[in-house]
């Protein structure tokens, strides 16, 4: 598993993708610990993963084989005990060594999401849309209106005051991933990079108000590709979907506790297959 440093992104990343050769075309599993909005935790830790032709789907059934050995299959973080999370953890750096699996993930206290929720919107294109206001006494956030480009309608979506920040945090980290993958790859040829996301259902399910305020965010002006959505009905059991949410708990595990895994993730030479790239945003 090839570490990358956040001030070594681009160039590791355009390392890595002369060796590996991909079209631009990739499956993306998206999961976060532990919630998707702000609740009076400490830390946030969101983790993406990326693979061509889902090749990460062999890597969290390699997975499960190591953390559970009764069933072989990966389980949802929260609800597996401390003997699974060991043996997870342990597991992780040696299958990345062999499997062509990128690993991108942010961990940040709730205190840099809020206070960087005016950057976020900014940097998204979105200062414009976003409004603060309070309906009877309750922090609300307004996004919009967008154009629907196909029928010429307006949307405009509400969110809570506290979902909100984490909307933008989360938008705001794929961009620009998405954007660092983009300018790598191009370096060895002119691509477009589309992701296809296999991701849990959103809070308030499928067309609720974070999955639209998500999807406009992401469907903001990308000239270098596109964010494509797509849910799966039951998450729980889905091994690619376990794969985001176990590595998104690890990780938030470790930010939180980390006595609990006082040895690193370990990095292997820069020949792994896999990568794991995760910055840690604190105030």
């Amino acid at each position: 598993m090839r570490q990358i440093e956040p001030s070594t992104l681009r160039w590791n990343l355009s390392e890595y993708f002369g060796v590996h050769h991909f079209d631009g075309l990739f499956t993306v599993s998206l999961d976060h610990s532990p919630t998707e909005q702000l609740i009076g935790e400490k830390w946030h830790t969101s983790a993406l993963i990326v693979s061509a032709a889902v090749e990460h789907s062999a890597l969290a059934h390699e997975l499960g084989q190591i953390a559970n050995p009764l069933t072989c299959k990966l389980t949802k973080w929260t609800r597996s005990n401390s003997h699974y999370k060991k043996r997870f953890y342990a597991g992780l750096t040696d299958r990345l060594d062999v499997h062509r699996v990128m690993v991108f993930a942010i961990s940040a206290t709730e205190s840099s999401i809020a206070a960087s929720e005016e950057h976020f919107i900014k940097e998204l294109g979105g200062s414009q849309c976003y409004r603060r206001h309070l309906p009877d006494g309750r922090p609300r956030v307004s996004i919009g209106p967008f154009v629907n480009a196909r029928t010429g309608e307006q949307h405009t979506v509400e969110l809570s005051g506290n979902q909100a920040p984490m909307v933008l945090f989360i938008a705001h980290f794929l961009r620009r991933i998405h954007q660092e993958m983009h300018v790598a790859l191009s370096k060895h040829s002119p691509v477009f990079v589309t992701w296809n996301f296999l991701a849990d259902k959103p809070p308030n399910g499928a067309g609720g108000a974070y999955d639209r305020a998500l999807a406009m965010l992401l469907g903001l002006s990308n000239p270098g590709g596109s964010l494509r959505w797509g849910y799966f009905h039951e998450g729980d059991t889905v091994e690619t979907d376990l794969l985001a949410d176990n590595i998104a708990g690890l990780l938030n595990d470790i930010v939180r506790a980390p006595e609990r895994y006082p040895e690193e993730l370990g990095g292997s030479p820069q020949s792994a297959a896999g990568l794991l790239y995760w910055e840690r945003w604190t105030t």
